[in-house]
């Protein structure tokens, strides 16, 4: 009794946990595979011998994995609020209060700086852990509900139905949405997305994490909207609601990944 008890205990900390991520690993591997198709050929020569040989792909989830590791508590716990900033309705980024532990912005601006300004006095360990972190954060900067509410953790606290499971609005736009919207792997997602030309392209790249941020922030106060106005204490969303957010799923994802190789390519 006792071992069963510790089983089910163990699977609901790990589905916690799993709540908290964004996109899932699918999504955050289509925005590295969109990304890896746009490095220039000196950035995917150093970014080849940085991440010894493994592609961004290979490592779009570590951020989100390193946590259920060993070294957790020996240091690498301290990026825990690195993957998202809490914007509650009726603010913004920049009136919001700011966790002192800092947020995927502030990590950033942050990480992007060492690595572009004080590069040759890292340690390849951390010019290695930056770049990881890097490329799972910009995932991250581009899923709705990472820019959620303080007071509902992100969307945890709200409670939703999803094809009338209960669950909450952030682990809908963990994995669920992107499941529920297309059967396709990550590849197909990449080459099914990343067909725009080049001055959708160029605008995309446009801007600081700030401000593409402000963008993921506006997606989440549309989709809050649209919780709110069901008006029922848990709303059950469906085909309806995979309809009419796919478009801002598919976009935040190419955006993502468009980015990513241009802050990447930025870099190196």
């Amino acid at each position: 009794m006792k071992r069963i008890y510790l089983t089910l205990l163990s699977i609901s900390v790990l589905l916690n946990c799993i709540s908290a991520y964004a996109w899932g690993p699918k999504g955050h591997d289509v925005v590295a595979a969109i990304a890896e198709q746009h490095l220039t050929k000196k950035a995917k020569k150093n970014l080849d011998k940085l991440l010894d040989g493994n592609s961004i792909v290979y490592y779009s989830s570590w951020m989100d994995n390193i946590q259920n590791s060993p070294y957790w508590k020996d240091g690498y716990n301290k990026t825990k609020t690195w993957h998202y900033a809490n914007v509650d309705k009726g603010e913004t980024y920049q009136t919001m209060k700011k966790n002192e532990k800092g947020d995927v912005v502030s990590a950033l601006t942050m990480l992007t700086k060492e690595l572009t300004e004080n590069y040759d006095n890292l340690t390849d360990s951390m010019r290695v852990d930056y770049v990881k972190m890097i490329i799972h954060m910009v995932g991250d900067l581009h899923c709705p509900m990472h820019a959620g509410r303080l007071t509902d953790r992100g969307g945890n606290g709200c409670k939703v139905k999803w094809f009338g499971q209960k669950t909450n609005l952030h682990s809908v736009w963990d994995s669920k949405m992107i499941d529920s919207a297309r059967k396709w792997s990550y590849s197909e997602w990449r080459d099914h997305l990343d067909r725009k030309d080049k001055k959708f392209k160029k605008a995309a790249v446009q801007g600081t994490y700030e401000e593409w941020f402000m963008g993921t922030v506006e997606n989440a106060a549309e989709i809050y909207d649209y919780v709110e106005r069901q008006e029922k204490a848990e709303p059950n969303l469906s085909y309806q609601f995979v309809y009419d957010f796919s478009p801002m799923l598919e976009e935040q994802l190419l955006l993502g990944g468009l980015r990513l190789a241009h802050v990447l390519n930025s870099i190196f």
